[in-house]
């Protein structure tokens, strides 16, 4: 499972003056899946790697507000060139 590339995740986060509880709340909104915070707070962190399926949903959600962050910048640099 890959990692969330916690630099690209913080910044967006900050940019927009987010925080994990709030991210949390919106995949909740637009995913089939039900997040729980801690699991999102540790992805966001990089500690705990996530399902393929939940970072397409935060990519979801990053797009809904209108500067959306692609799955390939989303997941760390090791992930992508390991999938490749």
């Amino acid at each position: 499972m890959p990692k969330l590339n916690r630099a690209v995740i913080r910044a967006w986060l900050a940019e927009h003056n987010w925080t994990v509880r709030r991210l949390t709340a919106e995949c909740n909104l637009l995913g089939e899946d039900t997040f729980a915070e801690g699991t999102v707070r540790n992805a966001v962190n990089g500690i705990d790697p996530m399902r393929e399926g939940r970072i397409r949903v935060i990519c979801k959600v990053t797009a809904r507000y209108g500067d959306g962050i692609s799955y390939a910048r989303l997941v760390t640099d090791d992930e992508v060139n390991t999938a490749s």
